[in-house]
């Protein structure tokens, strides 16, 4: 990848992360972004060449231990956004994980670097 395809990318995933952060949580167009973000990286992902890495043991492991805890969290967080009495808002009784992290990314700058951790976690599942 060259350098300016590099800092496009770069400068693209900060006004983006900035546009994300600029929106009030648990709204409809902080909900909108993160999911043209999702959809985004699915596609890279599904339109990339399926890489061979052999099947051993320990990779067949690794994928159920991580398969089975990605599942659990998911289910965690689908339980709790469905029992949340409003889906505007945040639940303490039922709270999801951005209910969790909320007093930690209330900040603006904070905000940006949570959304370009984000990011930059899709950005990792789908190139490599």
């Amino acid at each position: 990848m060259n350098l300016w395809l590099r800092v496009a990318l770069v400068a693209g995933a900060v006004g983006l992360a900035a546009l994300g952060a600029s929106f009030r949580t648990h709204s409809w167009p902080s909900t909108i972004t993160v999911l043209i973000s999702t959809v985004v990286l699915l596609v890279l992902a599904i339109r990339r060449p399926p890489a061979s890495l052999g099947h051993t043991p320990r990779l067949r492991r690794g994928l159920i231990l991580w398969s089975v805890l990605l599942a659990a969290a998911l289910a965690w967080e689908a339980y709790a956004f469905v029992r949340q009495p409003d889906w505007s808002r945040p639940s303490y009784d039922h709270p999801t994980i951005s209910t969790l992290l909320d007093p930690i990314l209330e900040q603006g700058p904070l905000r940006i670097v949570g959304w370009l951790v984000w990011l930059g976690a899709g950005w990792r599942l789908v190139t490599r």
